[in-house]
């Protein structure tokens, strides 16, 4: 019960501002201001301290949908994290976490910006370590190195503004260094946002718990660089647009590629995380900010909404492993119903939220006319994306679970009301919220077999699942790494292990420098250095010449002694004589 009263102290605190925030975004959904709110710390004749906070379309909609999410989940922790010994630090962590993102989204300046910033890569980490095993620990450092080069990118880029006289978004466009800046901001975003070659450590963050997971892939950490691209994207060149499209392909491809043949359930939901948030990178790209935007709030609801159906799943079995997992359609089809609604939004099947988001970016890529290259990337990820989706249904849905299940999630309010919240919003908010705002109500001329592209990805990916488990087994989906011979097979390991990303960015120089630092150890410290000036060295240095100078110590009372013997006699021979 103590942990009951506390997920409804910290749920009502989160709910009573999501319902202060509904009434004012509502205003601004329906016009295009901007509102700049300065808050006085400090007001002096010689210093002047203000907090600036911008209050639009964007800032609002986007608060509201993280105070959504973050509700939701801190209203499911009461049953995922109930049995925690340290559930009211984790409870506190993840409001900073919160607290940290909409710092990032209201503060409309580079240096206010970092306060936000580096609070999620600091709490991202705590998180991620959460459960202080090895795994955690080396997933937690993994994240934040990683995040560590955005953070150096983005001090590079304050540099670079300092000579301006201002950090603000809007004065920025008018400066004589705005390519250089650029290009560290939508690199340090790009490593925020786990584009390559940066992706490796978004599918290691799920050693966190799965609500913090919910949290971290929906809308706040992996977002928050499209979110200050989608600040910055007036005073981004043509240039880095080409590049930021090619790069956003690229991971596209990647991530679908991984997670068909990835065996770890969470981990195709994070691998599908990266895949759209290259989906968002690309809208960017060719210049459709609202339609970016959009796919960024919807994507947010049927994520979080798939994250907690998938850990209600892995709680309720103790299994990750889509080859084991099974028959809860027929256990928990409450969760399974909702989890199907996630899948399906995902795919961008129709008239859900994500049909409404992914198919506007699709057909702005499609209209802008982009090179083949691109496309043939776009398509094959989309394709993939229903492949992977209707995998996670069968497998976690379909047939019976080779392990005994226990316990009924159905009557557990803890799971079912973030569920149905969630699943309304993946359900109708797409279409609510391209009736209500103006930026997302957007039209693209195409003509002919192209404007039905996106549900043709969609359907072929369906046919291909189906023509694929015709004749094929689960089993087989998973590459075997060893050959007859017993040499590993680099094609395969590349296709599965995300281009060798896991490698190149922990294992290698890892490897290198422990081995380089222990071999450093045992020559320089453990060697040279204990022998010669260390402890060691000093002990054998102190007893040689302790030796020595005792041993002439009693060299010298010996002659002494000797003297003193012949100094007596010839004393008593000259009394006596």
């Amino acid at each position: 019960m103590q942990y009951l009263s506390k997920v409804y102290y910290y749920y009502s605190i989160i709910l009573c501002f999501l319902v202060c925030w509904v009434g004012v975004c509502i205003k601004f959904m329906f016009s295009s201001e901007v509102m700049v709110v300065e808050l006085d710390l400090l007001s002096s004749s010689t210093l002047n301290l203000n907090i600036p906070f911008v209050v639009d379309m964007y800032s609002l909609l986007f608060c509201l949908i993280v105070l959504i999410i973050s509700s939701s989940v801190m209203f499911y922790n009461g049953f995922y994290m109930d049995s925690e010994v340290f559930y009211s630090r984790f409870c506190k962590m993840v409001l900073l976490f919160v607290l940290s993102m909409l710092f990032l989204v209201f503060i409309p300046n580079l240096l206010g910006l970092m306060i936000g910033w580096d609070g999620l890569g600091l709490t991202s980490y705590l998180l991620v370590i959460f459960y202080q095993d090895k795994k955690s620990l080396g997933s937690g450092t993994l994240t934040v190195l990683s995040n560590r080069v955005g953070d150096v990118l983005f001090f590079m880029g304050i540099s670079f503004a300092s000579g301006m006289s201002t950090w603000g978004f809007v004065d920025m466009s008018e400066s004589l260094v705005m390519g250089a800046l650029c290009g560290v901001i939508v690199t340090g975003c790009m490593t925020k946002s786990a584009q390559l070659p940066f992706s490796a450590w978004l599918p290691a963050a799920m050693a966190a718990p799965s609500p913090v997971s919910a949290l971290v892939h929906s809308s706040t950490l992996v977002t928050a660089g499209v979110y200050v691209l989608v600040r910055f994207s007036s005073c981004i060149s043509s240039e880095w647009f080409i590049f930021l499209g090619l790069i956003s392909s690229m991971t596209m491809v990647m991530a679908a590629i991984s997670a068909v043949f990835e065996p770890d359930v969470k981990k195709v939901v994070a691998l599908s995380t990266l895949s759209q948030l290259g989906v968002m990178m690309l809208a960017i790209s060719i210049g459709s900010v609202g339609a970016c935007f959009f796919h960024l709030v919807s994507h947010a609801l049927f994520k979080a909404l798939m994250f907690l159906c998938v850990g209600s799943i892995i709680h309720f079995s103790g299994l990750q492993d889509l080859r084991y997992l099974g028959g809860f359609i027929f256990n928990n089809p409450i969760v399974c119903s909702w989890l199907m609604v996630a899948c399906l939004s995902l795919m961008g099947f129709p008239f859900l939220s994500g049909f409404y988001s992914k198919d506007l970016v699709l057909e702005a890529f499609l209209s802008g006319g982009g090179n083949l290259l691109l496309t043939v990337l776009v398509v094959i990820s989309t394709c993939l994306t229903a492949f992977y989706s209707t995998w996670v249904l069968v497998g976690s849905l379909s047939g019976s679970s080779m392990f005994p299940l226990c316990g009924d999630m159905n009557s557990n309010i803890f799971v079912s009301l973030p569920c149905f919240i969630l699943g309304i919003g993946a359900l109708f908010g797409g279409m609510v919220m391209q009736c209500l705002v103006l930026n997302f109500n957007m039209s693209f001329c195409l003509q002919g077999v192209v404007k039905v592209v996106p549900i043709i990805c969609v359907i072929s990916g369906l046919l291909g699942f189906s023509v694929f488990m015709a004749f094929n087994n689960y089993n087989q989906l998973y590459p075997n790494h060893l050959n007859n011979e017993g040499e590993v097979m680099v094609v395969e390991s590349m296709v599965s292990k995300m281009w060798f990303l896991p490698f190149l960015s922990s294992d290698l120089y890892s490897h290198k420098v422990l081995s380089g630092s222990g071999m450093m150890k045992g020559t320089v410290e453990d060697g040279y250095i204990e022998s010669l000036i260390g402890g060691e060295g000093i002990w054998d240095s102190s007893s040689k010449w302790s030796e020595q100078y005792m041993s002439s110590q009693l060299e010298f009372l010996g002659v002494c002694f000797v003297k003193g013997i012949f100094l007596l006699i010839f004393l008593m021979s000259v009394m006596w004589g």
